[in-house]
């Protein structure tokens, strides 16, 4: 991963992948291509895995304003729009 940097709805959508579990929303939404925008995913555990990886493996960069982007975009070539 080094110098390719991950948005947050990249992780989520990598993690629905990997977690196999039709019981999960992240999956569902990984198998179907349905973006997850959550900038805070990290704010808990997952950003403390993510330091703690990144200060022995440098290059693991997170994009938030990358989701910022292109949840924008989104919105601006819509013909519908709605969120939860």
């Amino acid at each position: 991963a080094s110098g390719e940097p991950w948005t947050p709805s990249k992780i989520i959508r990598r993690l629905g992948l990997e977690i196999n579990d039709p019981s999960s929303i992240y999956y569902w939404c990984a198998k179907n291509d349905i973006p997850v925008f959550s900038p805070a995913i990290t704010d808990g555990s997952i950003g403390d895995m993510v330091f703690f990886h990144s200060f022995n493996n440098p290059g693991f960069i997170i994009d938030l304003v990358g989701d910022i982007r292109n949840i924008n975009m989104m919105a601006m070539k819509a013909k519908h729009t709605g969120a939860i």
